[in-house]
């Protein structure tokens, strides 16, 4: 098996690249409203982008924290931005490295990316801009049923694609999730992906502690038989306003609190401890055949794998350190990439300013001398990690 070669240098180049070729199509309105834009100056979430196609969800979920963001729950409205100018927005982000070496991008994460056709739409025409230019690996979160027509267009996509199917309640879903499809529905909608060619993951998530992991076997079981190829396990996050929300729907939130040590306060969002609980519903997607993360970015990664067979050690790093790596069949634990180290040197000598460097390169770590902390910015930081898959340390 040949050793997989990484270079940030040669990431940076195709991002000024795209970015030049985008300006030249762009009218100057265009591409001063992509770069004034959130997307084009936001740090990423640890491994990745979040891109926002919708903003808001009117399936209005009852355990939910949008609202406490400001993200409202009577209406959902597609973002501004045309597909280009979100391709570009990305590009101007000084954080972002555009191919499959480069950021993963997540595409649902303040709005429902399929709520209705108008917010499709706006879906579909980023991730056909992301086809054509960036080629990231790109995943969705969805709870909607999509429609036949929808999914042969996203099939369609020349992206390493991962679909997210969000189903964590049968027993209690007409009071967690109200105006959402229901699980059956849902379970159409991975159904209707793996049938495409596309490569599903059931997103259990939140595990909410006495309220839903009676039904887990279950909804892990009619996942694997819908065609899903794995499952991200996730928490929860307590907010004020959304706990007092499900106990006045009569919620039983005894086991929720015993896990708070502090009660949030208002627009605080609290997570649970409870590694106990989504270990012991990893262990249960292993028996019933799925593969087990406890990441949606290693999710991302592998379903990416399975489209090329390229196995690419995870941008976030999570096999470096080990608490979210549940040792998928990418192997990133065991994967050997080659770098340069001229070339580690060089490109940080370019973010730094020059002088006398000493650098040191292995498998996992980039070590340099302590006193280049002072000089090497976080988004320096960012870009030789991801574009390395190395952690930076400092000596």
């Amino acid at each position: 098996m040949a050793t997989l070669r990484l270079s940030l240098a040669e990431l940076l180049y195709r991002r000024e690249f795209l970015k030049l070729e985008l300006e030249a199509k762009l009218p100057e309105e265009s591409a001063t409203r992509a770069r004034n834009d959130y997307h084009a100056r936001k740090p990423p979430r640890p491994c990745g982008f979040t891109v926002h196609s919708v903003l808001g969800c009117t399936f209005a979920c009852n355990y939910c924290y949008l609202p406490d963001m400001g993200i409202s729950f009577s209406s959902a409205s597609p973002y501004g931005l045309r597909g280009e100018e979100i391709t570009y927005a990305l590009l101007s982000n000084s954080y972002f490295l555009p191919g499959r070496l480069g950021s993963l991008i997540a595409v649902g994460s303040v709005g429902e990316p399929f709520v209705d056709e108008r917010g499709s739409r706006k879906t579909l025409e980023y991730l056909a801009a992301f086809s054509k230019y960036l080629g990231n690996a790109v995943q969705f979160s969805t709870k909607a049923l999509l429609s036949e027509e929808h999914v042969r267009a996203l099939a369609a996509m020349k992206l390493p694609l991962s679909p997210l199917v969000t189903v964590i309640s049968l027993q209690n879903h007409k009071v967690l999730e109200p105006h959402a499809p229901s699980p059956e529905e849902r379970f159409l909608t991975i159904k209707r992906l793996r049938q495409s060619g596309l490569k599903p993951i059931l997103f259990l998530r939140p595990l909410i502690p006495g309220v839903n992991l009676d039904d887990v076997e279950d909804i892990i079981v009619e996942a694997k038989n819908s065609g899903a190829v794995g499952v991200v396990v996730g928490g929860f996050r307590a907010t004020a306003t959304n706990l007092t929300r499900l106990k006045k729907l009569g919620v039983n939130l005894s086991e929720v609190e015993a896990r708070i040590k502090k009660p949030p306060q208002r627009g605080e969002q609290v997570p649970l401890s409870m590694e106990d609980l989504k270990r012991k519903v990893l262990n249960v997607a292993r028996e019933k055949g799925l593969v087990p993360f406890l990441s949606a970015c290693c999710a991302n990664n592998f379903t990416a794998y399975l489209r090329d067979s390229l196995r690419a050690p995870c941008p976030g790093l999570d096999f470096i350190e080990g608490k979210f790596c549940t040792e998928c069949p990418v192997g990133c634990p065991r994967q050997k990439t080659e770098v340069d180290p001229e070339e580690v040197k060089s490109v940080v000598k370019r973010f730094t300013g020059g002088g006398e460097l000493e650098v040191t390169v292995d498998d996992r770590y980039i070590v340099l001398s302590r006193l280049m902390k002072r000089k090497l910015k976080p988004v320096h930081k960012h870009l030789l990690e991801v574009g390395y898959r190395r952690r930076v340390l400092f000596r």
